[in-house]
């Protein structure tokens, strides 16, 4: 009988050999929750990935690493991309994530919340975002 299982890259003291041997089937760890955005619409051109409670500011600045937040328990990390700034017009979020975008930085101006996944912000979103945060369940 074969039994399936998740296994990371690596595995310290454990061969790979004995896993195939004894039957193992080794499947690839799930993708982890995100929040991707696009600078074109259809999700072309470059792309980012947010991971759960990371948050972009797309001014310059320099990272703070682990912040306190108010979306729960845990910290939050910042990003600072200026390259980004007026640039989305599409992004992908996956299940139980929600990307939220402002129109300004420090979450002012109007904001854009989805968790689903959009081909195109539409006129009035293209390229007006300056931030972004995910969060995940």
């Amino acid at each position: 009988m074969t039994t399936c299982m998740n296994l990371p890259k690596s595995l310290p003291g454990i061969a790979l050999g004995s896993l195939i041997a004894a039957g193992v089937c080794l499947a690839p760890m799930a993708a982890k929750a995100g929040c991707r955005i696009f600078q074109h619409r259809d999700y072309g051109g470059s792309g980012y990935t947010l991971h759960n409670l990371e948050r972009m500011k797309m001014v310059r600045g320099e990272s703070l690493g682990c912040t306190t937040n108010g979306h729960g328990p845990g910290c939050e990390s910042v990003i600072y991309d200026p390259s980004w700034n007026d640039q989305v017009s599409s992004f992908k979020v996956t299940r139980g994530c929600t990307l939220t975008l402002w129109q300004h930085v420090n979450e002012s101006g109007a904001h854009f919340r989805s968790n689903r996944s959009y081909r195109y912000v539409g006129s009035s979103w293209n390229d007006q975002a300056s931030e972004a945060v995910c969060a995940c369940k």
